[in-house]
């Protein structure tokens, strides 16, 4: 006796960049109804890509968090020098 595959649509995994990039897997039609619209994709391959400014601010945060520092600093010294111009200029 030979057992023919049968192709079965569920269960069916599903992919959410955000709410299940492990997956999930989903039992009947009605469960992943209107799924597609809302960013749920067969394959984690199909997730949309980041856009380039968010992969720009990713790579830029590790140089930020080690100079944040200066920033400060200077943002702290020239608001001490416009203060000091300010109560100079009301003698």
């Amino acid at each position: 006796m030979s057992q023919e595959y049968k192709y079965q649509e569920y269960p069916k995994r599903l992919y959410h960049h955000k709410y299940a990039p492990e997956g999930k897997v989903f039992n009947s039609p009605e469960e992943t109804k209107g799924l597609g619209r809302k960013g749920w994709v067969d394959s984690p391959a199909k997730f949309p890509k980041p856009s380039k400014i968010k992969t720009y601010l990713v790579s830029l945060k590790p140089w930020w968090s080690e100079w944040k520092w200066l920033f400060k600093a200077v943002a702290i010294i020239l608001g001490l020098i416009v203060a000091v111009i300010k109560f100079l200029k009301g003698f």
